[in-house]
């Protein structure tokens, strides 16, 4: 008899929101992931081959409460395109799970438009239209989790309450998670918009500014980067990040983009070298260009696209002057030394804008 797939899928910030609601559209019965802490990133270490990326560690051990509650199907997608190991991510997992004693059978999405329709129909059998239905509310809230995070990066640096943010943040997010029908969307989003129009700010106009760059799980994942975006905004800093699944959707679909990409880019680098390396020297350029006062760069540690652009990004910042700080995340990384690391660069940004 055929087991019945009953879903879990790797969590990934935010974002887990939008990807739980579009399975459960789906009609699929879903066990979301575990939530990303010291417990999981340790259980997730230790069945993971020991020189692999940090996504692959902490989403292996996200899926384990989401297994031991009876999911027996995971949903991953393949790849993400160029050389970056990602693309094994599904054939790792699944092995060492299974070598672990666990039932399962992971899915692996292929990272194109009609490949992810062809998989979703495939694993749900749900008709086109309603994948075009679920897909819709999916987008929906995912653009407006950016649209909130964008909000909340101008908001922080510049409120009266310290904390109002934060805490608009959190029941926005808790808020997209509840509203389950597409046709109570629009009051919901209206609702946050109310929420965040409440806030109290003050008039400051010129405030540092940084732009966070690198591998788009380590700097989109709050719970992964030890949040710091929120740390950085209540020092008073205002952060500007262009890495997110929109534009990589955008990317994807329209893959001219990527050649006026490597056109800007090219007196750095001639070719790719998979992952995102590319894109952080593009948004580097940028961030440099207009004047902001520093730039951090968020990877995975032995994330071999973002390590090899490091030298690159170094360069720049030689170059231009521009404050740069590098952060590599893995297991072993603890959050005081981060925040040591961040403290003392908030002073250079500081001076930095002060002298400009």
């Amino acid at each position: 008899m055929e087991v019945k797939p009953i879903i879990t899928f790797p969590r990934w910030g935010n974002y887990t929101i939008a990807f739980k609601t579009l399975f459960e559209k789906l009609g699929l019965e879903v066990i979301p992931p575990g939530e990303i802490n010291s417990q999981t990133i340790l259980e997730g270490a230790k069945l993971s081959p020991e020189m692999f990326c940090f996504p692959l560690k902490t989403t292996l051990g996200s899926y384990i409460p989401a297994l031991k509650k009876g999911a027996n199907t995971i949903l991953m997608v393949e790849n993400i395109g160029g050389s970056c190991r990602q693309r094994y991510y599904g054939t790792i997992q699944s092995k060492v799970l299974k070598e672990g004693g666990w039932e399962i059978n992971v899915v692996n999405f292929r990272a194109t438009p009609r490949g992810i329709y062809s998989d979703l129909k495939k694993i749900s059998g749900a008709s086109f239209l309603e994948i075009f239905r679920a897909g819709r509310f999916f987008y929906k809230k995912l653009r407006l989790i950016e649209k909130i995070e964008k909000q909340a990066q101008y908001l922080r640096p510049r409120e009266l309450e310290k904390g109002a943010t934060d805490k608009a943040l959190d029941w926005a997010l808790l808020e997209i998670e509840r509203v389950n029908e597409e046709k109570n969307f629009s009051r919901s989003k209206k609702e946050i918009s109310r929420k965040f129009s409440e806030i109290k700010i003050k008039n400051a106009k010129n405030l540092p500014k940084v732009g966070l760059i690198g591998e788009i799980y380590t700097v989109c994942d709050p719970v992964i980067n030890f949040g710091l975006e929120r740390k950085l905004g209540k020092e008073g800093i205002e952060i500007h990040r262009q890495m997110d699944i929109t534009y990589h959707l955008k990317k994807s679909i329209f893959p001219w983009q990527e050649r006026l990409l490597q056109r800007k880019i090219s007196p750095y680098l001639k070719s790719t070298v998979g992952g995102h390396g590319r894109d952080a020297i593009y948004e580097m350029l940028n961030y440099v260009k207009q004047g902001f006062d520093g730039v951090i760069q968020i990877l995975p540690a032995m994330c071999m696209p973002e390590v090899t652009i490091r030298p690159i990004l170094e360069k720049i910042h030689q170059k231009s002057g521009i404050p740069f700080l590098s952060l590599s995340i893995d297991e072993q990384v603890a959050e005081a030394g981060i925040d040591t690391r961040i403290e003392a660069f908030v002073d250079v940004i500081k001076n930095h804008h002060k002298n400009i």
